[in-house]
């Protein structure tokens, strides 16, 4: 895998219309956003291996707006390929990680006709490698696939959709997804803060340091994403070099704050975009930013305002009762629920017992990172916010 140095501040974002998913229009709004960035022969080379990076949540339809459009996949694998390279697609979902479970994801994410249709392969190596993340992270090393440690280079093609813990699913989250299988349990419980979280995902797009970031705003998710939420209609397909400038553009086009996005303001911080729309040159056709404005889930923040104000003047057995009352927490619909069990099994702090085949949260392990809420099959886990949370923090 090439290690790029650290981009300039000044980046481009391409953006082009894409009123929906028909092969042809996909192929040539790709072709037309990649032009834009300097062509496909800019970002792949004759005899490459490339592994292109899909957002391959949990095995959904297409048509759910849950996980990338094989559309726009097999479009960029078909021009990986006309380019010269090999096109690779390879994707860790959430959950248990084994060859059986790739195929059945691939298969009800419409990818694996995609792939027979484009000339791509599918990945189905589970090996694990460590990727080391350049100086100035929280983490010295990433767990990751092998197929993509070992690529040339990588193409990452993210969905836009909004998500319970950092507010927006795009190009940095889409990289969770090279670390393998329930290893991403391991980097929630060891991480469970949000800033803390996002600043180890900023490391990990730093680590695989794609070459080319697109982005799948044909259809977008707002509400309880990233899998529990509604499709909506936004028409567009993004593209740039920088995850963390194209995140910046697509978080103005949807009505979401910059400072929100927690993966955003850790690359401010850091100083990898100037957090200054100005400073982005976007290219293709007019867009207004915001295109539209999203319906964001509830916050899944840390509420630590009670133990920073207190200064010990409370016992320890009342703040954590009090805190209890002012967190989120997953709520389960007993309607919707079929004991299917998926939730206790990919719970990262094993907060959440099958009590007589219904999912019971244990709120005082549960860490608030909604991976319940996030992978639940039937969409059967809501985020609760209790009133006085509510009202203290809104």
């Amino acid at each position: 895998m090439q290690i790029e140095k650290e981009k300039s501040l000044k980046q481009d974002v391409a953006i082009v219309e894409c009123p929906g998913y028909d092969p042809a229009t996909v192929q040539e709004a790709v072709n037309r956003l990649v032009g834009l960035l300097g062509g496909w022969e800019k970002f792949v080379r004759p005899g490459e291996n490339i592994v292109i990076k899909p957002n391959l949540l949990i095995r959904k339809s297409p048509d759910e707006a849950v996980t990338t459009h094989p559309s726009v996949i097999e479009a960029a694998a078909r021009s990986v390929i006309g380019a010269g390279g090999r096109a690779v697609i390879a994707e860790s979902p959430g959950g248990p990680f084994n060859s059986r479970i790739l195929q059945w994801v691939y298969k009800g994410c419409g990818l694996t006709e995609a792939a027979s249709r484009s000339g791509a392969v599918l990945n189905f190596n589970t090996t694990e490698t460590t990727a080391k993340v350049p100086a100035g992270g929280i983490v010295a090393g990433v767990t990751v696939l092998e197929e993509v440690a070992r690529a040339d280079g990588v193409v990452s093609i993210s969905k836009l959709k909004t998500h319970g813990l950092t507010r927006m699913t795009g190009a940095v989250k889409n990289l969770f997804g090279v670390i393998p299988g329930l290893k991403k349990a391991e980097y929630h419980c060891r991480m469970p803060g949000a800033k803390e979280f996002s600043a180890m995902l900023v490391d990990v797009a730093r680590a695989v340091s794609p070459r080319l970031h697109l982005m799948d705003a044909v259809v977008g998710m707002e509400g309880e994403g990233p899998s529990g939420g509604e499709p909506v209609q936004i028409g567009l397909l993004l593209g740039s070099a920088c995850p963390f400038t194209l995140d910046l553009v697509a978080s103005a086009l949807v009505g979401i704050r910059a400072e929100e996005v927690p993966t955003i303001a850790v690359s401010f911080e850091r100083g990898y975009i100037s957090g200054n729309l100005s400073d982005v040159s976007l290219l293709g056709d007019p867009v207004s930013l915001p295109r539209l404005r999203f319906r964001l889930p509830p916050k899944a923040r840390d509420f630590d305002l009670l133990k920073s104000n207190t200064h010990g003047r409370l016992p320890g057995w009342l703040i954590s009762s009090l805190n209890r009352r002012l967190r989120p927490s997953p709520g389960f619909s007993p309607e919707i629920c079929i004991s299917c069990g998926e939730c206790s099994r990919i719970c990262p702090a094993g907060a959440i017992s099958m009590d007589k085949k219904t999912p019971s949260p244990d709120l005082d392990k549960c860490i608030r990172c909604f991976c319940c809420q996030e992978l639940c099959p039937q969409r059967a886990v809501k985020i609760i916010r209790p009133w006085l949370g509510r009202v203290l923090f809104k």
